[in-house]
């Protein structure tokens, strides 16, 4: 798991790399399509994800932003190293609060993820955001984008997107996974 300040350093590093087109950073809200993915039985090759979300762009960084259990299970490991070692993702981590009643909620990712997307424009670090997420949380993210006139794209399922974030973003930029849905489906 990398941490905050290494994170930084890294991108910051990557994001100043001498590149004729367009410099990105893809920005994913695990949650925000793992629900609708285990909805649909589907499971997404993010290798493949990414490639597409990236085309004929430099990646500057590729981040997955997930809630973690204080135990890991094996399959949950397994996932995790997929994802690092095969697909190239840099893992993002918060603590799963416990409710009352033994179930677990993430908390505090959105926040997380509106501060990367925000704090990594202010430094320059990339010419586009692609944000994986249709959460309304982030209008104030693409708001603050087009305050830096930096580019953004938003992919995320139809029946995930909220009305609020689609209006602010506009119909330009938004894709929907459910339209690549067979080109990114993981095989197993």
């Amino acid at each position: 798991m990398i941490v905050w300040r290494k994170r930084s350093r890294q991108v910051e590093e990557l994001g100043k790399v001498d590149f004729k087109g367009e410099r990105i950073i893809i920005f994913i809200d695990h949650a925000n399509i793992f629900h609708p993915c285990q909805e649909l039985g589907v499971r997404i090759d993010y290798r493949k994800f990414k490639e597409l979300m990236t085309q004929k762009s430099y990646l500057v960084g590729a981040f997955m932003y997930l809630g973690m259990p204080d135990k890991i299970s094996a399959k949950k490991e397994k996932f995790l190293k997929y994802l690092t070692e095969t697909a190239g993702y840099t893992i993002q981590t918060r603590p799963l609060k416990v409710l009352p009643l033994g179930t677990t909620k993430q908390r505090g990712i959105d926040i997380f993820i509106y501060k990367d997307i925000v704090e990594l424009a202010e430094e320059d670090a990339y010419d586009k955001a692609v944000l994986v997420s249709g959460d309304a949380d982030f209008v104030d993210a693409v708001r603050k984008l087009k305050a830096l006139k930096k580019r953004f794209v938003i992919w995320s399922f139809r029946k995930s997107l909220s009305k609020l974030l689609r209006k602010e973003a506009g119909e330009e930029n938004i894709r929907y996974i459910d339209n690549i849905l067979k080109d990114i489906s993981r095989q197993e």
